[in-house]
C-alpha cells in the first residue's frame, strides 16, 4: 500500500513529517522500520561506525510512534532521528504494526539542521581596484570673431533655406491635423461616464475559493468541503469559514479552533494541507472546547479535560486564569 507524506506545518524549518496511512486500524502505539528499496537496507539512526553506518542488513525497530487519529486516516508523526537520514525522491519501505507500505520520500521536507556553533567571525572585504587619476581637458573658450559686411546688391535664398521654410510648413500642418483629431475625439467620448461602462462579473474559478465554499451554507457541509480540497484550499480561506462559523456557537467549528490551539491534539486535513495551524496555547485551547462543550460537544469535553490537566499546576498568569475560568 501507498502512503502520502506531508510537512509538519509547526516545523517549516524542517526535520518533522507527518505519514498519512489510509486505514483507522493501527494500535495507540506502534514501531516501525524504514528501508531503502533500492540497497535493501534497513535505517538504524543510532548504528557504529562503517562506510553507511545508518544503513544495515539488518532490520531495525524504531519508536514507539503515537497514532493520531482523523477523517478516516491513522497519521504518525516523524522527527529528527528519522527524517535526517532520508533523501528526496528515494524509494522507501515502511514496516509499520507489520503492515508494509511504500512511498518516494518528497522533496518538499528539509532536515532539521544544526544549531550555530559559536565562534569568531571572518570578515572578508573585496580589495578596491587602483584608479589612476585622469587628466580632463576642457574645450577652449569660443573666440568671438567680427564679420565685416560689404553692401552688394541682394541675391537670392540658397536652396537650403528653402527646404527648412517646406519642412516647417509641413509640421504646421500635421500640428493642425492632429488638433483637429483630438477635437473630434474629445467631442464624441464627452458622453461616456463610469456609470455607462458594464461591469465584468466575478468569478471564484474554482470550486475550493471561499465563495463557492460559503455558497455551500452550513459548516458541516464547508468543513468536509475544505477537507476534500485540501492544499487547494488557502490558510485565510479556511480561518474565515472557522470564525464565522465559531461566532454563531457551532460545536464543530470551535472543538476545531480548540484543536488548533492544542499542541497535544492534530487537525491533520486542516493543519497538513491548507496549512492553518497555531502555535501551542493551552489557555485558548481551552477557552473553545468550553465553548464547544456549552454548544453540545462530547469530543470536545474529552479534550478540555485533557487540556485541564496540562493548565493544572502551571505558573503562568494566563494559564491559572484560564484553569479557574473553565476547569472548575
Amino acid at each position: 500500500m501507498r502512503i502520502k507524506v506531508h510537512p509538519d506545518p509547526q516545523n517549516p524549518s524542517g526535520g518533522f513529517a507527518f505519514l498519512e496511512l489510509p486505514g483507522a486500524s493501527m494500535p495507540d502505539r506502534v514501531t516501525m522500520g524504514v528501508q531503502d528499496a533500492y540497497s535493501g537496507r534497513w535505517l538504524h539512526p543510532d548504528a557504529g561506525a562503517g562506510e553507511e553506518p545508518n544503513w544495515q542488513p539488518q532490520m531495525q525497530e524504531l519508536g514507539p510512534f503515537d497514532i493520531f487519529r482523523h477523517d478516516g486516516a491513522d497519521w504518525l508523526r516523524l522527527g529528527p532521528d528519522v527524517v535526517n537520514h532520508l533523501e528526496e525522491y528515494t524509494a522507501l519501505q515502511f514496516r509499520i504494526d507489520g503492515k508494509q507500505y511504500e512511498t518516494i520520500w518528497p522533496d518538499n521536507i528539509a532536515p532539521r539542521t544544526e544549531k550555530a556553533v559559536p565562534g569568531a567571525l571572518r570578515v572578508t572585504t573585496r580589495a578596491q581596484p587602483i584608479v589612476e587619476p585622469v587628466e580632463v581637458k576642457l574645450p577652449p573658450e569660443p573666440v568671438e570673431t567680427k564679420v565685416e559686411t560689404v553692401d552688394s546688391e541682394p541675391e537670392e535664398a540658397p536652396p537650403k533655406r528653402r527646404g527648412y521654410a517646406l519642412w516647417l510648413a509641413a509640421l504646421l500642418l500635421l500640428c493642425a491635423a492632429g488638433a483637429a483629431a483630438w477635437y473630434m475625439l474629445s467631442d464624441e467620448t464627452a458622453s461616456v461616464t463610469p456609470e455607462s461602462l458594464t461591469p465584468v462579473a466575478e468569478t471564484s474559478g474554482s470550486a475550493c475559493a471561499l465563495p463557492a465554499l460559503q455558497a455551500l451554507g452550513g459548516f458541516d457541509a464547508q468543513i468536509t468541503a475544505v477537507r476534500d480540497c485540501g492544499s487547494d484550499v488557502s490558510p485565510d480561506a479556511a480561518l474565515t469559514l472557522i470564525e464565522a462559523a465559531a461566532k454563531q456557537g457551532n460545536a464543530q467549528a470551535l472543538t476545531l479552533f480548540g484543536t488548533l490551539y492544542d499542541g497535544d491534539e492534530l487537525a491533520p486535513r486542516i493543519e497538513n494541507l491548507t496549512g492553518l495551524t497555531f502555535a501551542d496555547d493551552p489557555a485558548q485551547a481551552a477557552e473553545y472546547y468550553a465553548g464547544a462543550v456549552a454548544a453540545g460537544s462530547a469530543e470536545a469535553q474529552a479534550r478540555l479535560t485533557a487540556t485541564c490537566a496540562r493548565l493544572d499546576g502551571s505558573s503562568l498568569t494566563l494559564e491559572k486564569g484560564a484553569f479557574d475560568d473553565f476547569c472548575r
